[in-house]
């Protein structure tokens, strides 16, 4: 048998109604904001596709970094070409036989801005149909201030040598070589790049 003092307070609690506690209630007005439930239709499928491959690009991109970077001399001639790739198609560029349809000239830019320059040329070239840009990263350059304002990298081809480096990372690059003397010579790159499938 409980006792009286065994209850639960709110058991002997008198049962409330909802409007004497709170008052009358009325309905929101609508403010003219609609919500509708998603629906996967082709157009949010065509977003989620264009988002997915724009965080691609930018994952892309943000890969090239500067692991294994090496620096190259100023006058040196760089020639480099993915496993697989024909010598013809090789020695047609290094000879100057694939004319550039896109020129970057890198002239004056900082690391940071070079490397963004870079990776959108290649990847505009490469949307645009072009299988061969020129790009000019010049040879020494005057240098850069660190964090503590020292000068660092004067009279070193800083450019080109980071240039080197991130067109190796670049899948859409199949080969790259030093432009002849009227293109800019060590100062400067032919860079063929794959073709890209045509949908249809």
């Amino acid at each position: 048998m409980n006792s009286s003092s065994d209850q639960d307070p709110q058991d002997s609690a008198p049962e409330l109604k909802f409007g004497a506690v709170f008052g009358e209630a009325s309905p929101l007005k609508k403010t003219g904001r609609q919500t509708t439930p998603a629906v996967m239709g082709a157009d949010a499928q065509s977003t989620a596709a264009r988002r997915a491959a724009a965080i691609e690009l930018v994952q892309e991109k943000a890969a090239l970094g500067e692991q294994g970077f090496e620096m190259v001399q100023s006058e040196q001639s760089i020639t480099y070409s993915r496993v697989g790739l024909d010598g013809g198609s090789l020695r047609r560029l290094s000879n100057g036989h694939m004319r550039p349809t896109l020129t970057l000239d890198l002239h004056g830019y900082r690391v940071e801005t070079a490397r963004d320059s870079v990776w959108n040329a290649v990847k505009h070239g490469q949307a645009e149909g072009d299988r061969c840009l020129l790009i000019i990263h010049g040879k020494a350059g005057a240098g850069y201030r660190d964090e503590n304002g020292e000068l660092r990298g004067a009279g070193q081809a800083l450019i080109k040598s980071h240039v080197n480096h991130w067109l190796q990372q670049l899948d859409a690059v199949l080969a790259f070589t030093s432009a002849l003397p009227q293109d800019g010579g060590t100062g400067a790159l032919y860079v063929l790049l794959k073709k890209v499938q045509k949908r249809g």
